[in-house]
């Protein structure tokens, strides 16, 4: 029994990529899965995806949250939730201590956070305190590296002086996806999969989505039996007879008007194999064939899970030959 083809995409494209965010095109999709890989992907990207980030700060001076910084304007709590904001990176992937220290006057940032080869600050520019006249300020944090979100009343091995934040690890800022109608040839019923990823500089957009989807894959893969049996390789067979029947197929056997395939004759394209190594471009070189019947012969292709364009296998090209010389 041959098999139905099942529709993968068949273009990916990173319309924008940058360092921090990058917007994804995937089509195109059998209907409801741009849907399903979307809500997967955003899913994975959220959760699976490890970064760095401030899981403690002792403040030199300060062993309560309501007691004052001398000489800072903020509260303690604002500070510390400033401290929370810091997004850095550890490319050891190991836990480390940093420091900030800084004297007034001056508007303390992350750029006063003391780097090293252990240590990236990705947003330098951020506001952590004020600094009055005189004043010096002393942080010891301690930076670790995780996945997901961790309350600070679950955080361990901060010293007993330090105040243990609420800590998000995750690199990834935010992830929105959209399915957009698709087509293949005059066929209509897909869908495109569109996915934007803003990260925090730590990751690049287009790792942290192949890190998540090694993810899928590696937890799938566990639900498919390890052995291959019997009905595997029926199956491959099957799929594998049903692709050689039809690129066996003669050009009447397509559902196409008689103008295109008298115009493809012509040009001596006999057969569905020769047709599909087609580009548009050598079919827009045929005479007597219009836009509309190049769009007949695609949505016809598709029909049958082929398109133009495509690249037979040497193997498979010969067997076609040899089958068609008997």
């Amino acid at each position: 029994m041959a098999r139905t083809p099942f529709q993968k995409p068949k273009t990916i494209e990173w319309e924008i990529l940058s360092d921090r965010y990058g917007r994804l095109t995937a089509e195109p999709f059998e209907k409801g899965y741009a849907l399903t890989v979307g809500h997967s992907l955003r899913r994975s990207l959220l959760s699976i995806v490890a970064g760095a980030a401030v899981q403690w700060a002792r403040i030199e001076g300060v062993t309560d949250r309501a007691q004052r910084i001398p000489g800072v304007a903020e509260e303690t709590d604002d500070v510390l939730l400033n401290l929370k904001k810091l997004a850095v990176n550890v490319p050891s992937g190991e836990t480390i201590t940093a420091r900030l220290d800084a004297g007034g006057p001056k508007q303390v940032t992350g750029a006063d956070v003391s780097e090293g080869t252990a240590l990236e600050v990705l947003n330098p520019e951020l506001h952590l305190a004020t600094l009055g006249e005189g004043a010096t300020l002393g942080i010891e944090l301690g930076i670790g590296v995780g996945r997901g979100y961790v309350a600070a009343v679950r955080q361990s091995g901060a010293p007993a002086d330090a105040f243990p934040l609420d800590t998000a690890y995750s690199p990834i800022q935010r992830v929105a996806y959209e399915v957009e109608p698709a087509r293949l040839g005059k066929i209509t019923d897909y869908e495109k999969l569109v996915i934007e990823i803003w990260t925090n500089g730590a990751v690049s957009p287009d790792e942290a989505l192949s890190r998540a989807a090694a993810h899928m894959r590696q937890h799938f893969s566990l639900l498919a039996p390890a052995d291959r049996s019997d009905d595997d390789d029926e199956v491959e067979a099957e799929a594998e007879g049903f692709l050689q029947e039809s690129l066996a197929r003669p050009l009447e056997e397509l559902p196409l008007p008689a103008r295109a395939i008298n115009a493809l004759k012509n040009a001596d394209i006999l057969t569905v194999v020769v047709l599909v190594q087609k580009t548009d471009e050598d079919l827009g070189q045929v005479k007597n064939l219009g836009d509309k019947s190049i769009e007949e012969i695609k949505s016809a292709l598709a029909g049958l899970g082929l398109s133009v364009g495509m690249r037979i296998d040497p193997n498979l090209l010969g067997a076609l030959e040899r089958g068609g010389s008997q």
